[in-house]
């Protein structure tokens, strides 16, 4: 079996029939880029020939979703992981709490807002800052109107900067609790809540 990648981004993006004789490399890359949606050039793939009939099981197991290339690109290697899980920490600017469980909370004046930031972070807690985490945010909030940062347009999405991002909730007349729900597209972020008093 021949497992295809792309050489750059080293993305897996195929592998060959299991079963009988392997083709050959340059066979086995052109069979699999053939069959993609926009294939390019034959020179960007490369491809690893896996025979030991326990990886190969172990590695249709696993792919797509768990199987990565890396090494060396002289040496690159298979590696099945699970996939990384992220989560969104939230933080506001609000000067006052809730004294029983800590909820935000701002006057109930249908002026007054509150800054939400929003971090993408990894399982052990660190911001992810890198190009690549321009993840796109949906937003919900049952009270109250989601802003922009600088408050001037509603908005119900926003995508991270480098993995943060900065939305602005104002309140309404009513003294009650909003909950604003921020759901990513992305599935391996895991969507979070906040909830803000109106007081």
């Amino acid at each position: 079996m021949w497992v295809v990648y792309r050489k750059g981004a080293r993305s897996i993006i195929g592998i060959t029939a299991v079963g009988g004789i392997d083709p050959d490399k340059e066979t086995a890359i052109k069979e699999v880029v053939g069959g993609t949606v926009a294939p390019g050039d034959i020179s960007e793939y490369e491809a690893i020939q896996v025979t030991d009939r326990e990886k190969i099981s172990q590695y249709l197991e696993a792919f797509p979703g768990r199987l990565v290339v890396t090494g060396t690109t002289k040496q690159p290697r298979l590696v099945i992981r699970e996939p990384e899980v992220f989560s969104l920490y939230i933080t506001t600017d609000a000067g006052d709490k809730h004294p029983i469980d800590g909820i935000p909370t701002i006057p109930a004046d249908g002026t007054s807002s509150v800054l939400i930031t929003i971090q993408k972070v990894d399982e052990r807690a660190k911001p992810q800052t890198g190009k690549k985490d321009n993840d796109q945010l949906y937003l919900r909030a049952n009270h109250g109107i989601i802003r922009d940062a600088a408050g001037k347009e509603a908005i119900s999405s926003i995508t991270l900067d480098k993995g943060e991002a900065r939305i602005r909730l104002f309140s309404e007349t009513v003294k009650r609790v909003a909950t604003i729900q921020i759901m990513a597209n992305n599935p391996d972020i895991q969507d979070c809540m906040l909830r803000v008093e109106f007081v």
